[in-house]
């Protein structure tokens, strides 16, 4: 909590009163990524199938360094209800996303939609590994997830 006061310019103590705990920050951020992931994605509600998986991979991926910390710290964040609420609605809306571009033609109908769904955040989280380790570039990251995900999946 000490270096995260420091780094957000505020004291301790200030810190300490928003957030009774660092698992209280830690699952105030969690709500806070979905929220920007949400609204990041928004305006591309009226695409379908692969088009849409694209642009929710061009979208996510450059977000990096605002939310790589959370795969870190999943295990805190996960036993708040409010996240798992929210996070529960995430994967159904991908699981929709997932499904429309199986009745397309465009993702392998064998796969189960729970397996896309896992094997999509974790190309996710590779992409974000490797963009903070500075092993590629975000836009090596969404071509390589892109290509991973088709290829594997198509």
């Amino acid at each position: 909590m000490s270096e995260i006061a420091q780094i957000a310019e505020v004291g301790r103590a200030t810190l300490y009163r928003l957030f009774e705990s660092r698992e209280a920050l830690i699952k105030k951020l969690a709500l806070v990524c979905f929220e920007e992931i949400d609204k990041a994605v928004e305006p591309y509600s009226n695409l379908r199938g692969r088009e849409l998986i694209e642009k929710i991979i061009e979208v996510v991926i450059p977000m990096s360094n605002r939310f790589k910390f959370l795969i870190n710290l999943w295990n805190i964040a996960s036993e708040d209800k409010e996240v798992i609420k929210i996070y529960n609605k995430q994967f159904k809306e991908m699981s929709f996303v997932f499904d429309d571009a199986k009745n397309r033609g465009e993702i392998n109908k064998e796969f189960s939609t729970t397996w896309l769904v896992m094997f999509f955040d974790n190309i996710l989280d590779t992409a974000w590994t490797l963009i903070e380790s500075g092993s590629i570039t975000k836009e090596e990251a969404i071509k390589y997830a892109k290509q991973s995900f088709f290829n594997g999946c198509s």
